[in-house]
């Protein structure tokens, strides 16, 4: 299951690596599908391969979807100065779809989530919840 699960969000940042931008509607939510699948594939990599790191597994993937979204706007800036809003809006439309990747990834794909307290006991189990 994870292993489907890594492979589809991998293809899905290859995909989505080859996209032209502008400043419409759709470009705008290229980027924020791009900023998911991103969170997405940081926050598996995180669960799969740093399990010491697996309670903060959302975090990991949102912060690392962000730095690669500011680094690409960074550099796609520096090519064309005359953008600076343009760049702004893709930055902040990567780090609206790093937020949402990085919670459904850890909230709804990946759990039960394993958390290891300071003093070593662990807790591992979903948590259910009805609203009354």
């Amino acid at each position: 299951m994870r292993k489907g699960i890594i492979w589809s969000l991998t293809m899905g940042a290859l995909i989505v690596t080859g996209l032209q931008a502008n400043d419409s509607v759709a470009s705008e939510l290229s980027h924020v599908g791009g900023g998911m699948v991103l969170a997405g594939l940081g926050t598996a990599v995180t669960d799969r391969y740093f399990p010491e790191y697996r309670a903060e597994r959302g975090w990991i993937g949102f912060w690392s979807a962000t730095l690669i979204a500011g680094i690409v706007s960074g550099i796609e800036y520096a090519q064309d100065r005359d953008d600076a809003s343009g760049e702004l809006l893709d930055f902040a439309s990567g780090v609206a779809g790093a937020a949402i990747g990085s919670f459904v990834t850890d909230r709804f794909i990946l759990a039960p989530v394993v958390h290891t307290a300071p003093d070593g006991s662990r807790d591992v189990g979903l948590n259910a919840a009805y609203r009354f």
